[in-house]
């Protein structure tokens, strides 16, 4: 178990609960069954009354959590405002449904290692899921124009508001990132404000199939005037501007981890978030 892992309040505390319900439980069923310590064990001094239902007690904490710990380990299930979320370690393209592919506000398709990384999850779309890169592009191009996240022109080029989705197969394309310089950058306010427009904008395309993303903004992503975002932060506002989108979606969202995203999460923790 890594040392960051019992770092966990949450776990503490629901560990603290369950083991107090146990021994209230035991105390209970000896007071109904009429055996007490003095009369049956031979335990007549209170001080060593005291330490032993003292270690019972520990006892119990220390294994429910590590029972929670294991049940956890390799993800959890809670409920935001109705919607079910799943945080597991899993690969997006091995999923049935939609799967939310980030890209930056152009859109861009060219997997140079300069536009777009081979090795991201975008770069991997389109190297190993487009079979047509113009079908790609076409699509985006046609794509119907949301009122409120209308595409505008600079420079020529087409931009498309933070949170913005089209939709490509069973893949839904998420417009994620500023993008300049060849990097693709955010403040904390786009990347809060993208997260809860992206909320709304799956509601109204998802067609009632489940929805797998993966861990938005934990890649090359630059975050501008502030300081480094842990995987932990990432996580925990993804669920948070789900809970304030006001979006109302009735298939389980699965937040897909990395095995070293999840070994770095304590994911439990997530549990407080409602």
């Amino acid at each position: 178990m890594k040392l960051q892992c019992l770092n966990g309040p949450t776990r503490w505390k629901d560990s603290l609960t369950v083991a107090s319900a146990i021994l209230a439980t035991i105390g209970t069923i000896l007071a109904i069954s009429e055996i007490s310590l003095e009369d049956n064990f031979g335990i007549n001094s209170w001080i060593t009354r005291s330490f032993v239902l003292l270690s019972l007690f520990l006892l119990l904490v220390v294994a429910s959590f590590i029972i929670k710990y294991f049940q956890t380990k390799k993800g959890i299930s809670l409920k935001i405002k109705g919607i079910q979320v799943n945080i597991q370690q899993g690969d997006i393209f091995n999923v049935n449904g939609w799967k939310v592919i980030a890209f930056n506000e152009y859109f861009d398709t060219t997997v140079d290692d300069i536009v777009i990384a081979h090795n991201t999850l975008n770069g991997i779309f389109i190297d190993n899921y487009v079979e047509n890169l113009d079908d790609l592009k076409q699509t985006i191009s046609n794509a119907t124009d949301n009122p409120k996240l209308r595409r505008y022109t600079r420079s020529d080029r087409f931009v498309y508001p933070l949170g913005r989705i089209i939709t490509y197969k069973d893949f839904m394309l998420l417009a994620f990132t500023h993008f300049e310089n060849n990097e693709a950058r955010l403040i904390q306010k786009d990347y809060e404000d993208c997260l809860r427009i992206m909320w709304t904008e799956i509601c109204r395309t998802y067609a009632n199939k489940p929805v797998f993303i993966p861990l938005l903004g934990s890649g090359i992503t630059r975050f501008d005037g502030t300081s480094h975002k842990s995987n932990f932060d990432l996580l925990r506002c993804m669920l948070c501007t789900l809970r304030t989108s006001g979006a109302n979606i009735n298939q389980p969202i699965t937040i897909l981890l990395t095995k070293e995203a999840i070994q770095d999460i304590n994911i439990y923790e997530m549990k407080g978030i409602k």
